[in-house]
């Protein structure tokens, strides 16, 4: 018999990271799962990239510290709006995500990792590659891929977990 005692979903923040953390959350409670870890795992030297200020003056301690507060709020934040009705269990790390998205999991002995696909195709996929893609390739645990324009298997409860309903919803028997 399957054992799903504890459920990782790492997440970035966005509409995809919400749709695995309903897939997540509809497992952890059919499988009276133990707990769902959500991990947000911040790559500093790839947020600063993404700043102009970072370009002007270098990376400061200042500047550091607010990202990881902001990565912070925002995990608060996705928890409260994505992850209710189960047991929760907040992490955060820095590092290359894959990387530590797969340590995580290994270190905690997890069941089985929902992890969101942006389905980027083309020159993007190519040039950024897909952080799903690489965790699977080292992942210690079976990997549930969410896929960005999937159907619903699941139905959202009222109020829940911000997922637009399907058209022909279907459900785990």
């Amino acid at each position: 018999m399957i054992q799903l005692k504890r459920i990782l979903v790492p997440t970035d923040f966005s509409e995809p990271s919400e749709r695995a953390a309903a897939y997540a959350v509809e497992l952890a409670k059919r499988f009276d799962a133990e707990e769902v870890h959500c991990l947000h795992v911040s790559d500093i030297p790839a947020d600063l990239l993404a700043t102009s200020a970072y370009y002007m003056t270098g990376p400061s301690e200042q500047f550091i510290d607010q990202v990881r507060n902001e990565s912070l709020k925002n995990l608060e934040a996705f928890i409260a709006k994505n992850l209710q009705g189960v047991p929760v269990k907040k992490a955060f790390v820095e590092g290359r995500p894959f990387i530590e998205i797969d340590r995580y999991a290994r270190d905690n002995n997890i069941d089985l990792m929902v992890i969101a696909t942006h389905g980027r195709t083309g020159l993007t996929h190519a040039l950024f590659g897909s952080v799903a893609e690489k965790v699977i390739r080292k992942a210690p645990c079976p990997v549930l891929v969410v896929k960005r324009d999937e159907r619903e298997f699941i139905t959202p409860q009222e109020g829940g977990t911000g997922v637009p309903p399907a058209t022909s919803p279907r459900s785990i028997a």
